[in-house]
């Protein structure tokens, strides 16, 4: 369950800075895609 919840909130982070224009808001979606992304590696090892 928490990987899919994890590749869910990597797909929904990329969708959102292909949108996104505002600095700000785009920093911390690209941090959060590297937490999700970070956890991901760390589960398949």
């Amino acid at each position: 369950m928490e990987r899919f919840v994890r590749n869910e909130n990597i797909k929904r982070y990329r969708d959102l800075l292909k949108t996104e224009i505002d600095p700000d808001k785009r920093r911390v979606i690209q941090k959060l895609l590297a937490e999700e992304e970070a956890k991901e590696l760390a589960s398949e090892r």
